[in-house]
């Protein structure tokens, strides 16, 4: 299990980034103890977008998605939450379509 999710992960971090997709801007915040990222985008081929965000704490990563958010109402938003001792932080995140 743990060769399949570290897989993934690794894909993920690659293909994700820094930079929000071409019609897309995205900006990251802290918050307590952790980090999260907004994003809105104009007006695409679908109903709305939500962002992915790829989560790093230490050794973990995990993902965290956003609420999805219809295009027009403001921006979708995915926070990474960790421990006083560990903040987590968004290593990479995407925006995906809906």
């Amino acid at each position: 299990m743990f060769s399949l999710f570290g897989l993934s992960v690794g894909s993920s971090a690659a293909a994700g980034g820094d930079f929000a997709p071409p019609g897309c801007f995205g900006e990251r915040y802290g918050i307590l103890f952790g980090q999260g990222v907004s994003v809105s985008c104009f007006p695409g081929a679908g109903y709305g977008y939500r962002v992915i965000a790829q989560c790093a704490s230490g050794s973990a990563y995990w993902f965290v998605a956003g609420m999805p958010v219809p295009y027009g109402f403001g921006p979708a938003v995915a926070e990474c939450s960790g421990g006083l001792l560990v903040p987590a932080s968004v290593a990479a995140y995407r925006v995906v379509e809906i």
